[in-house]
């Protein structure tokens, strides 16, 4: 075997190698999205980290509240039922880098984005609306206009 063939086969196994791997992950992103799916249908908040399965229940931010209380996101899949800006806000604070919602804003993408999150969802709408549908939601208006996710953190967590 010459030089060249043997360069081309070690560069065409390692590109099997990859997508073995890529594959593996895709196969393995899908399922988790389906647990966090499966979830989502009875509780607020799903975090998977280190092969550990937190739900949390709660009406809008209090169970991303709650869960940073006790730690951050780093290394967690995490799936909530509806995010806002707020909430991706919160998600950024907490060091989230893959996130799963049926319902998401479009400025809670224009965060996530900003900050490099990945993030799937089901459903964009333009933004997450009050109880009533009259009004944007009360955690909305309160870190409208506040790009820091730490300084979003230290409003939202005081009453």
């Amino acid at each position: 075997m010459n030089k060249r063939s043997f360069i081309k086969s070690i560069v065409l196994c390692a590109l099997g190698v990859m997508l073995v791997f890529n594959s593996a992950q895709a196969k393995r992103s899908g399922q988790t999205e389906k647990i966090l799916r499966e979830q989502l249908q009875t509780h607020a908040l799903v975090v998977i980290k280190d092969n550990q399965m937190t739900c949390y229940d709660g009406k809008g931010i209090s169970p991303l509240l709650k869960y940073l209380e006790q730690g951050d996101f780093k290394n967690a899949t995490v799936g909530d039922k509806k995010i806002g800006r707020a909430s991706a806000l919160l998600l950024v604070h907490g060091k989230a880098k893959k996130v799963y919602t049926p319902v998401i804003s479009k400025p809670a993408i224009e965060v996530l984005e900003a900050f490099d999150v990945d993030y799937t969802a089901d459903k964009v709408v333009d933004n997450i609306l009050n109880q009533t549908q009259t009004d944007l939601c009360p955690m909305e208006k309160k870190v409208k206009g506040v790009t820091s996710p730490d300084d979003a953190y230290e409003l939202l967590k005081t009453p």
